[in-house]
């Protein structure tokens, strides 16, 4: 039985979701999973942690959290103080992205946190407040549904992208994640990255980290919530998108590529993942962008 979850819209017109100020016990919180929307958080109060990519947070009041899409993501709530938050899911197509007069642009921000691997933005007192009105707001437009409300919403989500790069521009210093995890657990998912495209057991991967497989197997998925095959297989799936789509490489190649042990192998993970095989995947995506 599988885990990994892939989240699916509920409005495939408007690709947009907004879930306002819900409190999560760790019973009621998602599994580890992915999805093709970018994603904002806002946490208002409670504690607890987050997995995303390859990097692991505390939560705390204050806290925003960036996901690019295509990126595992696992909030784990604190059974006693469980977090409360506001999130928004959203396509990237939904983002005005024209390039003006600077470097500036919305989808940048993603990309930037995708690429640097620093999905947190704690923000100050004053602009929590700023953030709390501009969701509320979207929230006022979404309950009242008046004329224009959704052009609306997504007018304040770009508002709210700007001042989240603002604000990361302006204390590019204070952005730091927490040290947080086992040392030998964060060593061990850079090492993954870096060696996707080869064939990495249970056992060698223990042995690099001088534990045994039994501790391996059970501490990775205590501190990730994600179990070691699920991930390997996620992060390859991952890449294969990125490959299918930004590349000419034959599917053959790609898979190998991903360390997939065979064509049948990557064409099962491939559907089991994302209900279609690696070509359909790459005809259908290319046809919409």
């Amino acid at each position: 039985m599988k885990t990994f979850q892939k989240t699916k819209r509920h409005d495939s017109l408007f690709p947009f979701s907004f879930i306002y100020q819900d409190t999560k016990s760790p019973q009621k919180e998602l599994s580890d999973h992915m999805h093709d929307d970018y994603e904002i958080v806002y946490v208002y109060s409670g504690k607890g942690s987050f997995f995303i990519g390859d990097v692991f947070y505390d939560m705390q009041p204050g806290d925003v959290f960036l996901i690019p899409n295509n990126t595992i993501h696992r909030a784990i709530p604190d059974k006693d103080d469980p977090v409360t938050s506001t999130i928004i899911f959203f396509s990237p197509t939904l983002i005005y992205n024209v390039l003006l007069d600077d470097s500036f642009s919305y989808q940048n921000l993603f990309e930037m946190t995708k690429k640097r691997g620093r999905y947190k933005i704690p923000i100050q007192k004053e602009n929590q407040k700023v953030m709390e009105n501009h969701l509320q707001r979207i929230n006022n437009e979404i309950t009242q549904k008046r004329l224009g409300s959704r052009h609306a919403s997504l007018l304040i989500v770009h508002q709210i992208i700007l001042d989240l790069y603002r604000i990361r521009a302006e204390n590019e210093h204070d952005i730091k994640e927490k040290a947080y995890g086992l040392d030998w657990i964060k060593d061990i998912l850079e090492y993954i990255n870096k060696n996707l495209s080869k064939k990495l057991t249970l056992t060698e991967l223990a042995n690099k980290c001088l534990v045994s497989p039994s501790y391996f197997s059970r501490t990775f998925k205590e501190e990730t919530g994600i179990g070691l095959i699920n991930y390997l297989n996620t992060k390859r799936i991952i890449k294969a998108k990125e490959l299918l789509l930004e590349t000419n490489d034959s599917v053959a190649h790609i898979g190998e590529m991903c360390g997939f042990e065979s064509m049948t192998h990557f064409h099962r993970i491939f559907k089991k993942y994302m209900d279609t095989t690696p070509a359909n995947y790459r005809k259908r995506t290319k046809i919409r962008i």
